[in-house]
């Protein structure tokens, strides 16, 4: 058990665990992702597709990574948590002189009781927080300032550990799809594509409009959808979202993601009449029930004035189309004598990027503890003064003083100047 602790403590193996994954996240960055681009990704050499470099951070691999470089994070920080601890709240003055930090330190000459009772003046003005002790030829102190400064490279240790539980959380428990749909359309959501995950919820997501709104100069404004949220038969919200501005519905996150023109059609089967709409270029098709008739849209003028479509009309698997043309609004057309068509005017088509990441709270609280151990670390360092008094054969004696600050040294010396000053005006005094 010893060996597998010290293995994990090794800062060595923390740094090549951070290699390694910073590898992957190259590999990650140059081969195109299933998730992002799966037709490029589908592409990719079979070979490499087998190694995973085209879902890397899904793969076992990389999981195991991270899993070993949190474990790693969390035994050097149970490491160095008694260390921390003791030099924040457990501090004790020094005992001899070649104790006193010696890299930053300046030497004080004063009768022993009046110099003990400035430092302790002095130390305290300046808002430290001393210990003295009596010792056998003196006394010794020591001080410390912004004790919460020592804790920062901790938190930013856990912090990472946060992050990459709340990343596990988001990619096991949650799932992100996308779809499209047009105006008017309902959508359950449990039928859309998902490129990671599974959707679990049960309701469903009925469009009623999606617009390419533009402003009065003729720039675009934004994508906007009304939309609303079905669940058991009854509408439980509606709102209309927009790029950044999104939906969110018992953890479940809608995103305006894209836009594309659509029509709205009727179809006339022997009396019965059937909504239809259609995508642009292609996006979507209509099959007649009861026959192999397949019906798309070419192309659409979106002009709300004069909208037009150009169709095609296929059957089974012919490659070629058995019919083409176009229609204006209110015209009506027979469909290879199976149904009635007419153009009924535009319909936008939305897409959608639907995403449940439960571990968002998670990762935003390991952000927020990053941030807040850097802060610690860079603008609340932890100033440590300590010293050493020995009495000469005579009233007076020789206080030796020095102050650390971690491995950092600017502004020490004018530190300690300014505290050596401030106790030699008290000692006067």
């Amino acid at each position: 058990m010893e060996d597998i602790w010290r293995i994990f403590s090794s800062m060595k193996l923390g740094m090549i665990l951070l290699g390694l994954v910073a590898l992957a996240a190259g590999i990650g960055t140059v081969f195109p992702q299933l998730n992002l681009d799966p037709e490029k990704a589908r592409a990719v050499n079979p070979v490499w597709q087998a190694l995973g470099f085209t879902k890397v951070y899904s793969t076992i691999w990389f999981r195991l990574l991270m899993g070993l470089l949190c474990i790693n994070l969390i035994v050097c920080s149970a490491q160095r948590f008694q260390g921390i601890y003791r030099r924040t709240f457990a501090l004790t003055p020094p005992e001899k002189v070649s104790a006193v930090p010696n890299k930053v330190q300046t030497k004080l000459r004063g009768e022993g009781d009046a110099l003990k009772s400035s430092v302790e003046t002095g130390l305290r003005s300046s808002r430290y927080k001393v210990i003295t002790r009596a010792g056998d030829q003196g006394w010794s102190f020591i001080g410390i300032k912004r004790r919460l400064g020592s804790w920062g490279s901790l938190i930013s240790h856990i912090s990472f550990v946060v992050l990459v539980i709340g990343a596990i959380l988001g990619t096991t428990m949650g799932f992100k799809g996308f779809f499209m749909a047009g105006t008017g359309t309902t959508i359950p959501l449990n039928t859309i594509n998902v490129s990671r995950g599974q959707v679990t919820q049960d309701f469903s997501v009925h469009i009623y409009s999606a617009e390419d709104r533009f402003l009065a100069d003729g720039s675009r404004d934004n994508w906007y959808t009304d939309m609303g949220i079905i669940e058991n038969g009854q509408e439980v919200i509606r709102k209309e979202i927009s790029v950044n501005h999104p939906l969110s519905y018992k953890g479940v996150t809608f995103y305006q993601a894209s836009f594309a023109n659509g029509a709205r059609l009727t179809v006339d089967m022997n009396g019965q009449k059937l909504p239809v709409t259609l995508q642009d270029r292609g996006g979507n098709y209509f099959q007649a029930p009861g026959t192999d008739l397949y019906l798309l849209a070419a192309a659409i003028k979106s002009d709300p004035q004069s909208p037009m479509v150009y169709f095609h009309v296929y059957k089974g698997e012919n490659v070629e189309p058995v019919q083409t043309g176009q229609l204006t609004a209110g015209q009506t057309i027979d469909v290879q004598g199976a149904y009635k068509l007419t153009l009924d005017g535009n319909a936008g088509f939305t897409g959608l990027q639907v995403k449940q990441d439960p571990g968002v709270v998670v990762v935003w609280l390991g952000c927020g503890l990053l941030l807040f151990g850097l802060l610690l670390s860079f603008y609340w360092r932890t100033i440590v003064v300590s010293g050493v008094y020995q009495s000469d054969q005579g009233a007076e004696g020789e206080l030796t003083m020095g102050a650390m600050s971690g491995k950092a040294v600017g502004g020490l010396q004018d530190e300690l100047d300014r505290l050596a000053q401030a106790i030699r005006e008290n000692s006067v005094l």
